[in-house]
């Protein structure tokens, strides 16, 4: 007979939600007025739960008891910076990706431009069929051009717009570091450009 609590991983749930909100093993037995033993093997997937006291638990939490209920399909990936995607063209404008298969809804780049690059007659413009991008730039100064408005973003500044109006990205006179996220993902076929 197969278990559900392996099927739903329920008790690798209840794990987390105890571990993130700084709960003993203990503190929740006392709680919950259900036994240490129980609760541990819960955790461990090695007993069974009722419904009776999958809802108890969820009350507990303060979450919906369907939560246990889900898959859980994918879990939290660490990239370190030497795992980027790294491209860096001839006039110093240096492009470092998320690996796709890491991130699936989103496409984060990490983009440092030279003093005044690209250079104009090299400016192409961006528009993608759907979705939104961010834009913030931890160094220098970098120059959006959306359609007919301009914006100069510092340190610090970030910006958000549709991205399906065409435009231009580019660095003034100081040069800048970026981080631009699009969601969905449109493709890394912009890089074979630059």
């Amino acid at each position: 007979m197969k278990d559900n609590n392996n099927e739903f991983d329920i008790g690798t749930k209840i794990r987390a939600l105890r571990k993130i909100r700084g709960i003993t093993l203990k503190q929740m037995s006392e709680d919950t007025g259900m036994s240490y033993s129980y609760l541990s093997e819960l955790e461990n997937n090695k007993h069974s739960v009722t419904v009776d006291n999958l809802k108890k638990l969820a009350v507990y939490f303060g979450i919906d008891m369907i939560h246990f209920l889900e898959k859980t399909e994918r879990k939290s990936v660490l990239i370190r910076k030497e795992d980027r995607s790294s491209l860096k063209t001839k006039d110093g404008m240096l492009f470092q990706t998320i690996p796709s298969e890491d991130v699936r809804s989103m496409q984060i780049t990490f983009v440092t431009l030279p003093p005044d690059s690209p250079d104009k007659r090299k400016r192409n413009i961006h528009k993608h069929p759907q979705g939104e991008e961010f834009i913030t730039v931890t160094k220098g100064e970098v120059i959006v051009v959306i359609e007919e408005e301009k914006y100069l973003l510092k340190e610090g500044d970030s910006l958000v717009f549709p991205a399906d109006r065409e435009h231009i990205i580019y660095s003034g006179e100081k040069g800048g570091e970026f981080i631009i996220v699009g969601a969905p993902p449109y493709g890394r076929e912009y890089l074979a450009h630059l």
